[in-house]
């Protein structure tokens, strides 16, 4: 599976790169490649699905599926967002205009991307999103095939906001827009924070907050089989696991700045740095050694 998983991501890179960049709008499941999405949503009243005290923003950050899965492992991988300007500024400013400073902490917030272009294989079924664990709670392949409904939401948002006139646009919505466009209505009364109910992780974490980022897929075609949970990180000491301090982390702040930011290693001296460094030692023993009389 890991050898069609490689051939796959390596003929869709090369078909991108044929393609030229990516036209205006979003790409969503059916693209064999999706956009990383941001989204937001502020939950104000007792309902998240009604109501005109709720409101969400989806921001297009113009990076692929597998441009993303190409870092995961690369020491020192950074990337960050600014959301106040531009195509996002907008979206940015309305949403934190109906929010407020004095509510802006309970915003949440979560990264994905989405592929469904091959359902039925094993492998075919792709996902990213951020889940601030350590470890993935159970996820059947089945329900993990039921987060294509998200792109219920993704194709909805498509002709708003920016996403229509700009190559990474964004939207905010709220439950009485469209059906489909808002982050907590999706397919009926789903929520985006859970994948419409799929997963039992709450992907969706307040502004400030580091949260991991997951590769999710089908492991065979058996409706029975766990899903592949694969997190974002670097093996910084090579125990085959990563864990404490090895995770990649997605953060947004109040200040409209999106980061993804992957562990460094620590850089080994060069051979001089080494050679400076024990003639310093020598040269203090010899110190040493003459003020004790030794």
């Amino acid at each position: 599976m890991k050898t069609n998983f490689r051939l796959k991501t390596l003929a869709l890179a090369a078909f991108a790169t044929l393609s030229g960049p990516a036209l205006a709008a979003m790409d969503g499941a059916t693209s064999g490649n999706g956009e990383l999405l941001l989204n937001m949503r502020y939950y104000g009243g007792n309902s998240a699905t009604s109501g005109d005290d709720d409101i969400s923003g989806l921001f297009d950050l113009g990076f692929r599926m597998n441009d993303m899965l190409a870092t995961n492992g690369q020491a020192g991988f950074n990337k960050s967002w600014d959301l106040t300007t531009g195509a996002y500024g907008a979206s940015w400013n309305q949403l934190m205009s109906f929010v407020g400073p004095a509510n802006a902490h309970l915003i949440g917030f979560n990264v994905i991307a989405l592929d469904t272009t091959d359902l039925n294989d094993a492998g075919g079924s792709r996902y990213l999103t951020t889940a601030n664990v350590d470890a993935y709670p159970k996820l059947g392949n089945t329900n993990l095939k039921g987060f294509m409904n998200m792109d219920k939401y993704v194709e909805a948002n498509n002709s708003r906001g920016t996403h229509a006139t700009d190559d990474n646009g964004a939207s905010v919505a709220m439950p009485t827009d469209a059906s489909n466009t808002f982050f907590g209505a999706i397919n009926g009364i789903g929520q985006g924070d859970t994948w419409l109910q799929k997963t039992s992780v709450d992907t969706t974490q307040p502004l400030g907050t580091e949260q991991n980022f997951w590769f999710l897929t089908t492991f065979s075609t058996s409706a029975l089989a766990q899903a592949t949970k694969t997190p974002f990180g670097v093996d910084l000491n090579n125990d085959g696991v990563i864990g404490e301090g090895e995770f990649s982390k997605f953060k947004l702040t109040e200040n409209g700045v999106l980061t993804f930011t992957s562990p460094s290693v620590s850089p080994i001296p060069e051979a001089d740095t080494w050679a400076m460094l024990l003639a310093g030692l020598g040269m203090l023993g010899m110190i040493v050694r003459r003020r004790t009389g030794v």
